[in-house]
């Protein structure tokens, strides 16, 4: 077995091709080669988040093409065809507790590893310590307007949506400044289903527009019908669990103007939008029931040095204590072969 209590550590980082982010930004790389651990990034994995090699090389880091012979392996996302090692500590975006990725959970036991999800790691409330949706609120929601002007359009109507340009070539920062300087002749009604941190995101690239949306807290989104004939845009913001029924099911998609608009943030499959299907950026809408849905997955990744930075920020201090030798409380999924995960 790679690791012993109380040892210094070889812990990797890779660069994921999938994605544009980095689970550690160069700062908090330091930390871990300060408490005596040598971390080994991949060539080039910070760049596309704005973090070059050199940056981690002045942390005390070391340039690599083989991340994954390390003990331990700190990822954004995992993939069932990542070449872990038998007996190895990794801690990413695992998302296997409901059965989602069984590929995955298939070899993580089969190797033995001893896997940290870091959507599981949860304080004493049972709150999540390891959350991007502000992120994902604010690229879903800037992104949502753009596409609502492309709608306009399309139906002859003229708007400035369609003049933003996509927040993933500009920023956040630049992004609010685009929509500071909108000059809305008419505001679309926004209704937003759930109030957490995708709501925050949402409302921040709303206040910035001065869009004032109807939010609807859970007891209220069980009442849809009266919501859908009039919105423009529906915004799905809610945490939403496999078994729990529909908030908006195909039936009512069908109440919706034809130049109605569903931005699902959430994005799970037939999950609270029954007619949701998750998309990529390549072809980021489609039509169902004649309605324009709006259902690109990892949203986060399209603002990748904002991303990353904050990811880093909310996992270092937990990244520091597994390699440390302690075993976190929450968020522990696989160990010794077994799925040990417990809400």
């Amino acid at each position: 077995m790679f690791y012993k209590t109380g040892d210094f550590l070889d812990i990797g980082i890779p660069n994921d091709s999938r994605d544009n982010r980095i689970a550690l930004i160069p700062a908090d790389v330091k930390k871990l080669v300060d408490a005596g651990h040598s971390v080994f990034i991949e060539k080039n994995a910070g760049v596309s988040a704005g973090f070059p090699d050199e940056e981690y090389e002045k942390a005390g880091a070391e340039i690599t093409d083989s991340p994954w012979k390390q003990e331990m392996v700190v990822s954004v996302k995992s993939h069932a065809d990542s070449p872990f090692k038998e007996n190895q500590i990794f801690m990413a975006y695992l998302h296997v507790e409901k059965g989602q990725s069984p590929e995955l959970l298939e070899k993580l036991l089969k190797k033995k590893i001893t896997g940290y999800a870091f959507e599981e790691i949860r304080d004493e409330k049972g709150r999540r310590l390891v959350n991007l949706g502000y992120e994902a609120g604010v690229v879903g929601m800037y992104e949502g307007l753009r596409t609502y002007g492309k709608l306009l359009e399309e139906n002859g109507g003229e708007n400035e949506f369609e003049k933003l340009p996509p927040i993933k070539e500009i920023g956040e920062d630049k992004a609010y400044d685009f929509l500071s300087k909108l000059n809305l002749k008419e505001k679309p009604e926004v209704v937003i289903m759930g109030y957490g941190n995708v709501y925050r995101g949402a409302n921040e690239v709303l206040e910035k527009a001065e869009i004032k949306p109807i939010v609807l807290t859970e007891k209220e989104t069980p009442h849809m019908e009266k919501y859908l004939p009039s919105l423009d845009i529906l915004v799905n913001a809610v945490v939403w669990l496999p078994g729990q029924p529909h908030l908006v099911t195909r039936e009512m998609v069908k109440l919706m103007k034809k130049t109605a608009l569903i931005v699902d943030i959430s994005c799970d499959k037939n999950g609270a939008v029954e007619t949701c299907i998750p998309t990529d950026w390549e072809n980021p809408t489609y039509k169902e029931e004649g309605i324009t849905h709006f259902c690109v997955d990892k949203l986060p990744n399209a603002i990748s040095k904002e991303s990353s930075t904050h990811l880093s920020s909310m996992t270092i201090e937990h990244v520091l204590k597994v390699a440390n030798g302690e075993e976190l409380k929450t968020g522990l999924m696989t160990k010794n072969g077994e799925f040990v995960y417990r809400k």
